[in-house]
């Protein structure tokens, strides 16, 4: 596991700063995280990510988004 991935599963730690539909919020050091609740199809999650941050008041929209899997967990994280 690369430092990075282990930076952010220490976060996973932490209490979420949200919870919608398909996701887990978190904010970490690098940005906010969206963990994936189910192993549903990407395509459901990246259909929904952006709408579902909007609902707990959350602009993501201009922030770069990278798919990450680490272990069993899937998400999207956001950064600038």
């Amino acid at each position: 596991m690369n430092p990075t991935h282990s930076f952010i599963l220490d976060f996973l730690k932490n209490e979420p700063i949200g919870e919608t539909i398909h996701f887990v919020w978190y904010i970490t050091d690098i940005g906010i995280a969206a963990l994936f609740k189910e192993n549903k199809n990407l395509k459901i999650y990246n259909l929904n990510v952006e709408k579902e941050a909007k609902n707990i008041s959350l602009d993501i929209s201009k922030e770069e988004k990278e798919y990450c899997e680490i272990g069993d967990k899937k998400l999207f994280l956001f950064y600038s």
